[in-house]
């Protein structure tokens, strides 16, 4: 029998194919992507921030003395007790952030009663809930992320909240002062004495034929007043 079409899961969370099994028509086999089973902790993680751009720490958490759930907090098994409580709390909080009137969930009421209405909500908002409500009494794992994380989006869509691109400053280019190296340093002070050590010898060399110029005059001099012939000049 040929391939049934795929179906994916509300959460958006996993991929899942329904096919033929062989044993039975229609039995659905779940084939998961890589991974499917880390993104909840990527949804989780992005509901935490959500939260905080509504102020839950504000106008829930220190309202109700509870403590700020972890990073991951609903995407592993603590205390199944304790965060099914706290998701039936968070999602009538955000229910109501949403612009929907709804009754905060007491410890002790019927859970079943009370999933029912947090779904019956979640597709008053035009949202996707095609799984079992059991999956959400355990009170963690991926479609209690995507419950959470649907409810965040409305509340800060109700709020008039919209995502932006960030923004980046301008950073000023600074002068880069490239240092100079020893060895160049060292060459141009080599070429400065060496000209200076010419320039020395050019002022030696005229001061030598100064000086025979004056010997050979006084020379000359004294022949003219001998009455000899004087000597050559040194220059020819």
């Amino acid at each position: 029998m040929a391939a049934a079409a795929a179906v994916v899961t509300p959460s958006g969370l996993e991929d899942a194919v329904s096919r033929s099994h062989g044993e039975g028509a229609g039995e659905a086999v779940v084939e998961r992507g890589p991974g499917a089973a880390y993104h909840m902790f990527v949804v989780m993680e992005d509901l935490v921030e959500k939260l905080k751009l509504l102020r839950y720490e504000e106008e829930l958490l220190r309202k109700n003395n509870l403590k700020p759930p972890s990073r991951h907090y609903f995407a592993l098994p603590t205390n199944p007790g304790e965060q099914f409580y706290m998701f039936c709390t968070l999602a009538a909080w955000l229910i109501n952030k949403a612009g929907r009137h709804f009754e905060q969930p007491q410890e002790y009421d019927d859970p079943n009663a009370t999933i029912s209405n947090i779904l019956s909500e979640l597709r008053s908002f035009g949202r996707s809930a095609d799984f079992p409500p059991s999956k959400l009494k355990s009170g963690y794992g991926e479609h209690v992320c995507y419950v959470l994380d649907c409810l965040a989006e409305e509340a800060l869509k109700y709020i008039g909240f919209t995502w932006k691109r960030p923004t980046y400053p301008v950073e000023e280019l600074e002068e880069e002062t490239v240092p100079e190296d020893d060895a160049e340093l060292t060459l141009n002070k080599m070429d400065e004495e060496f000209v200076e050590e010419e320039t020395d010898n050019e002022e030696n060399f005229i001061d030598l034929n100064v000086l025979k110029a004056q010997t050979y005059r006084l020379q000359v001099h004294a022949a003219q007043r001998a009455g000899r012939k004087p000597a050559s000049s040194p220059w020819q």
